[in-house]
């Protein structure tokens, strides 16, 4: 038997070689989502709007939410929730979002048509902390995909279920976040949309 490869008895053993050959998915969501120098950026700006949570986890009440019908006030605008009844706090995220049809679990029979329901995928970078009932909210930008100011917020999405996509190692990559649109969630809702964040 000689040395050459192509009589051996395994072939060409060149393709085994170790090295790392596996994508960075921290580094695909991040050229997807801001572009590279061979890339477009996709992604898109907005803000991620966190509930307070008090030390045991809940969401912490405003005070305009009433104690007997656990309604937010429907008749003063409530200037520190937006009447949303929990504090929250806003920071900028860039998010790459994915319209998708939604067929609802239940009757099987009813389940043959795709029912489109208004939810979509979010995709955003791992550093973020994610968290249910959070609110992905989306905003106008100009032609250049920056914010506008004053800030126009157009619509609010709900978190339902968000996804930590780890590596084989338990790093998080990115989240995959399904939120739900939520429509006229106050009767203040047309006055909510101009708050500026300081």
């Amino acid at each position: 038997m000689t040395k050459n490869s192509s009589n051996s008895l395994y072939g060409n053993t060149s393709r085994f070689k170790t090295g790392k050959i596996e994508l960075d998915l921290r580094v695909e969501i991040e050229r997807t989502l801001h572009g590279a120098s061979d890339e477009i950026a996709k992604g898109r700006s907005g803000f991620l709007r966190k509930i307070r949570r008090d030390s045991e986890g809940k969401p912490v009440r405003c005070p305009c939410r009433d104690s007997i019908t656990d309604e937010p006030d429907k008749d003063y605008f409530c200037k520190f929730c937006h009447s949303m009844g929990w504090f929250w706090d806003e920071h900028k995220i860039v998010y790459y979002k994915g319209d998708d049809v939604f067929r609802p679990s239940g009757n099987k029979q009813q389940e043959t048509q795709p029912k489109k329901v208004d939810a979509s995928y979010f995709y955003i970078e791992c550093n973020e902390v994610i968290t249910p009932i959070d609110i992905i909210v989306e905003v106008e930008v100009d032609k250049e995909g920056k914010i506008t100011y004053p800030v126009k917020r157009l619509n609010f999405f709900e978190i339902w279920r968000p996804e930590d996509f780890k590596a084989d190692n338990g790093r998080l990559e990115y989240w995959r976040v399904t939120a739900g649109l939520l429509r006229d969630w106050s009767v203040w809702y047309g006055r909510t949309n101009i708050r500026q964040i300081y």
